[in-house]
């Protein structure tokens, strides 16, 4: 059974394509101002945000909804919230997904050894975050630490490619606690669904409010760590996502309902990053 156009275009979760393209934008503008690089960085960039936006989510959606089809017919937040992908369609996906990433892949012989690496270290976690034999997302805390690296890596990329290599790796750390909280946290409303299945992940170790309690801290550190850089911004979004967990640890039949606001709230705050970090570096 063939694959739809548009239901390949549904499994990149263009909801969610911020994430990984929101990011490579901001590591390509916290590098430098944009307007001062040459022709052929410039195509560079915007050859790597065409990838960063349907291609690379994909990849690492596509792979997802291929790995956990056993798992996703018994959640509902995954029935209802977005789609469970027919058996029969996995092996047109496996092509559809080979289709988009490899007319991206000569690029790499135009890039920098330190994006090259951010590259395949984004690729290797995209895929095996949720393939075998490694499938770090039921091997907790590898399935934390995958994917907060899947969502961090593209500003890598996108910092390498300008050609500045003099990253501030503090502020890659704070990335990564925030990660860590975004990913368990979209993690809590599938822990029953995951031990039905035999999943393991951090949130099913920890437990619900154990887990969101981890969200909790690992926004506060993130917003810390944050604040030396981009000051009163890391604050008012440290709030803001510390109130949505706290809000979830007390009213937890309505965590769902929070969980739904997670996109546009973390579109906004990468909107008002990217912007910060524009301005500071253009005036």
């Amino acid at each position: 059974m063939k694959l739809t156009l548009k239901e390949g275009f549904f499994i990149s979760r263009p909801r969610f394509w911020m994430y990984v393209l929101g990011t490579f934008l901001v590591g390509v503008i916290s590098s430098g101002n944009i307007f001062l690089y040459d022709n052929s960085t410039t195509f560079l960039l915007i050859a790597f945000g065409i990838f960063f936006s349907l291609p690379a989510n994909v990849l690492i959606y596509g792979v997802n909804d291929i790995y956990d089809y056993q798992t996703d017919i018994f959640n509902d937040k995954k029935i209802k919230y977005e789609s469970v992908l027919s058996l029969e369609k996995h092996k047109s996906l496996w092509y559809f997904i080979f289709f988009l990433i490899i007319p991206f892949l000569p690029l790499i012989f135009s890039i920098n050894i330190p994006a090259v690496i951010a590259l395949f270290v984004f690729l290797f976690t995209g895929v095996f975050y949720s393939a075998t034999p490694i499938r770090a997302k039921s091997k907790p805390p590898l399935d934390v630490l995958f994917s907060a690296i899947i969502y961090v890596s593209p500003a890598l990329v996108g910092f390498f490619i300008t050609g500045n290599t003099n990253i501030s790796w503090p502020a890659v750390l704070a990335a990564l606690i925030w990660a860590f909280g975004m990913q368990t946290y979209s993690a809590v409303p599938d822990i029953i669904a995951d031990r039905k299945a035999g999943v393991n992940t951090l949130a099913t170790v920890l437990g619900e409010k154990k887990a969101l309690f981890f969200c909790f801290a690992a926004y506060l550190i993130s917003a810390s760590i944050g604040y030396l850089y981009i000051g009163f911004i890391s604050i008012v979004f440290g709030f803001i996502y510390c109130a949505i967990v706290l809000l979830s640890i007390y009213n937890f039949s309505k965590l769902f309902k929070y969980y739904t606001y997670f996109p546009l709230i973390n579109v906004s705050a990468g909107a008002v990053l990217f912007f910060y970090l524009f301005f500071k570096e253009i005036l």
